[in-house]
C-alpha cells in the first residue's frame, strides 16, 4: 500500500465519474480497490478522508467536487462497517 498521496493520484488518473451525483459499482470497485480501503482501520480511513477533502476541496472544478463526494462517501462506508462513526 502507497502513501494517500500516491493512492489518491493513481485513482484521480482514471476515475471521472459515468454520471454526476450518482456511483455504480464498478466505480465503487474502482476506489475501494485503488485506494485499499479494504485494509484499513478506522484511524487510517479518517486520515485518508481528511486527505481527500484537503486534496479536491481547493479544486474550482465541479468533476473534482463530485469526485471527492463519491470517495468520501465511500470511506464513511467503509468506517460504518467496522463500527465507526462518521
Amino acid at each position: 500500500m502507497d502513501t494517500n498521496f500516491h493512492m489518491l493520484r493513481d485513482l484521480l488518473e482514471k476515475y471521472h465519474p459515468v454520471e454526476r451525483g450518482m456511483m455504480n459499482l464498478a466505480e465503487y470497485t474502482l476506489i475501494r480497490e485503488t485506494l485499499h480501503i479494504d485494509e484499513m482501520d478506522i484511524l487510517q480511513l479518517r486520515n485518508l478522508r481528511d486527505f481527500t477533502v484537503e486534496h479536491l476541496g481547493r479544486s474550482k472544478k465541479m468533476e473534482d467536487w463530485d469526485r471527492m463526494s463519491t470517495i468520501v462517501h465511500c470511506i464513511d462506508l467503509r468506517i460504518i462497517e467496522l463500527g465507526g462513526e462518521v
